[in-house]
C-alpha cells in the first residue's frame, strides 16, 4: 500500500470515528495534507461524514481546485481547509 493510499485509508476512517462518535454531523468534514505534496491536501466529496469512501477523496490544490477533472461536487467550504494549510 502506498502512502497515499494510507492516508486516504486514514482519511476515511476519520470521517468515520468523528460522526460516529458524534463530533461531525451531516454538514461536518475532516481533511489532511496530502502526504507527499505539501501544496495539496485531501478532503471527501461533498458527502455525509458516515458515509465516506476511499473513492469519495479528492486531492486539491491550496486553492480549492481539484488536481484531477473531477465533476462531483466538493464541499464548498474547502476554500478554508487551503486557507488553512
Amino acid at each position: 500500500m502506498s502512502t497515499l493510499d494510507d492516508a486516504i485509508r486514514n482519511l476515511v476512517i476519520a470521517n468515520r470515528i468523528l460522526a460516529h462518535e458524534g463530533i461531525l454531523d451531516a454538514y461536518g468534514h475532516i481533511s489532511m495534507r496530502h502526504p507527499t505534496d505539501p501544496n495539496r491536501y485531501l478532503l471527501s466529496r461533498s458527502r455525509s461524514p458516515e458515509l465516506v469512501e476511499a473513492s469519495d477523496i479528492i486531492e486539491f490544490t491550496m486553492d480549492g481546485k481539484p488536481v484531477s477533472a473531477d465533476t462531483r461536487p466538493p464541499y464548498l467550504e474547502r476554500f478554508i481547509h487551503g486557507s488553512i494549510y
